[in-house]
This record gives structure tokens, C-alpha cells and sequence, in this order.
């Protein structure tokens, strides 16, 4: 595919209806095909004729941009919790946003606590991180995997997911 310097590109589940907003003007749309996308493909929007790159979510389960603010603590790191925010969630994760320090490294797992509305109680959860990314000179964002996910909050975050 071409790289168009007015390209913007959006990211979607592939199924035979996908609904899209087009980065440029906002408008909303349905994409239909006879069988489900394999890989990414390009349209012009019907609005704005601007181009569009649709690029497609192969994550195994569906995951719920937020933005929830979360204690954390890295498991062996003496150290008070620190705070941190959500910035998206599935079953097998979610994508965390916080200051950066010294000890935040891939392999390591952290303690995370945090409320999923409409719920009061927090949830207590581990993961292990597997992707840092520097997002600006004092704030990273990390991906993290849930390590032994309890019953209770594996329900808690699945019926979030489905709210």
C-alpha cells in the first residue's frame, strides 16, 4: 500500500460489517464484506474523499480504551505505591501510562489496584510487563500481561468488557 501524505489510518475488528468514524471529518460509516478482511486494505471516505488506511485488530480478545486511575507497586521493589493510569483493558491485560522511573523494566510484575465502574471496590490484579514504550521524557506507557488472573476479578473485568 502507497503511503498518501493525507493518509490517516484507523484500526478495526475484521468482520463481515465493520462500523468506522473517518479520522478526517468524523463522519460515521459501515464497511461490508462478503467474508471478513485478512489484512489491512484502504478506502476513500464518501464525505470528504480524504484516504483512509484500515488497519485490523488480530488481538485475540476484545480490548476497551479507558482511562481509570490505578495504584501500583513492583512485586519486589520496597517501595510506597505509585499512581498511574488505565489506558485500555482486555481479558489477557491492559495498557498502563505513569511516570517513569528506574524500576519499571519488561519481565517485571507489578501489583495493580483500581475500580472498574459501576463497581466501588477495587480489584487487585498482577501482570507481568511485556512492552515499554517512552511516550515523553518523564511518562512511559507499558503493556502488561495478567499473571494468574483470580475467578472474581477475571468476572469483574469480563462483565466491564461487556457494560
Amino acid at each position: 500500500m502507497e503511503k498518501d501524505p493525507d493518509s490517516k489510518s484507523i484500526t478495526i475488528y475484521p468482520s463481515t460489517e465493520m462500523p468506522i468514524v473517518c479520522p478526517h471529518c468524523g463522519v460515521k460509516g459501515k464497511i461490508k464484506k462478503a467474508y471478513p478482511p485478512e489484512k489491512a486494505f484502504a478506502i476513500s471516505c464518501p464525505k470528504c474523499n480524504k484516504h483512509i488506511v484500515i488497519n485490523l485488530n488480530k488481538r485475540k480478545s476484545y480490548r476497551r480504551n479507558i482511562e481509570i486511575e490505578a495504584s501500583y507497586q513492583i512485586t519486589g521493589i520496597n517501595r510506597p505505591p505509585r499512581k498511574g493510569t488505565i489506558i485500555d483493558i482486555s481479558i489477557g491485560g491492559l495498557r498502563f501510562k505513569c511516570l517513569k522511573s528506574i524500576h519499571e523494566k519488561v519481565g517485571n510484575v507489578m501489583s495493580l489496584s483500581f475500580v472498574l465502574p459501576p463497581r466501588e471496590e477495587p480489584i487487585k490484579v498482577y501482570g507481568e510487563i511485556v512492552r515499554i514504550t517512552e511516550e515523553t521524557k518523564t511518562t512511559v506507557t507499558m503493556g502488561l500481561r495478567f499473571k494468574d488472573l483470580g475467578e472474581y476479578e477475571e468476572m469483574e473485568i469480563g462483565f466491564f468488557l461487556k457494560a
